[in-house]
């Protein structure tokens, strides 16, 4: 009798600890004690699944938070290199967008000096395109270590000078002369403008800006690097006499570009 309360006993026990817990979520989940002598040690499948469920549960946050910085990561390249590519291109289609995307950073943003540095840490962004030679103009670089001193875009004589504009000077010289980048940088603009007619803008590496309007053909395309002395463009005129505009800037002013450029 005592032999049989005995083994009732050890089945209940058994029963009992092998009875399914609830967790928070309500999901069934069974517990297991290896100190139990019916415990079947020999088999590692046992526990193999209880701990898999907890690897699982804990793993979870780390795939998903890895998962939206992927996603990010993608996105920024994507962006990077459809503005990229966005300005390497011609296209009249696209005139519009690259001017937002230039009239939107060239006044807050040193494109000059973050393009130099991440073509020189990096390479071009469309360096991997198979059709990157169609896109892309080769142009010597000058970075803000390698300034030269300021070249004159072209000999003329002042016609209309600072003070009588309020931007730039005016200068008269031969027809069809070409124009000469004053100091290396980025091309930030290259085409109609409201008060020069024909212009291109430069970028200095080491900041300020450039102007040069009036002008009969440009050379340059957007955020092309180009160095003192590159010819940017040619000067309109009739009659053997050529006529552009010049202006400078420092700090977001205008300045009178005769006090820092020798003009012949």
């Amino acid at each position: 009798m005592a032999r049989n309360m005995n083994k009732i006993r050890r089945q209940l026990e058994s029963k009992r600890k092998k009875r399914p817990l609830r967790n928070k979520e309500g999901e069934a989940k069974y517990t297991f004690y290896p100190h139990h002598a019916d415990a079947p040690y020999h088999e590692p499948e046992f526990y193999k699944w209880q701990e898999w469920d907890n690897k699982k549960s804990v793993d979870k946050p780390e795939v998903k938070q890895n998962g939206a910085w992927i996603l990010q990561s993608l996105a920024a390249v994507t962006l990077f290199l459809l503005i990229g590519i966005l300005f390497q291109t011609n296209h009249p289609a696209l005139e519009g967008a690259r001017s937002f995307v230039a009239t939107s950073f060239e006044e807050e943003f040193p494109f000059a000096e973050a393009t130099a540095w991440y073509e020189e840490t990096f390479g071009s962004p469309l360096a991997f395109l198979p059709f990157q030679d169609s896109l892309e103009r080769p142009v010597a670089k000058e970075t803000p270590e390698q300034v030269t001193p300021l070249a004159v875009p072209v000999s003329g004589t002042i016609t209309e000078s600072f003070s009588e504009n309020g931007k730039g000077i005016v200068l008269n010289t031969g027809e069809k002369e070409t124009v000469e980048a004053v100091k290396g940088g980025v091309i930030i603009h290259a085409g109609p403008h409201e008060e020069w007619d024909l212009a291109v803008a430069v970028q200095h590496y080491e900041g300020g800006e450039s102007w040069y309007g009036l002008l009969d053909q440009v050379d340059v395309k957007l955020y092309d690097h180009v160095t003192s002395g590159t010819t940017i463009g040619r000067v309109s005129g009739k009659e053997e006499e050529g006529r552009y505009s010049l202006a400078m800037k420092e700090k977001g002013e205008y300045i009178d570009p005769a006090d820092v450029i020798s003009i012949e």
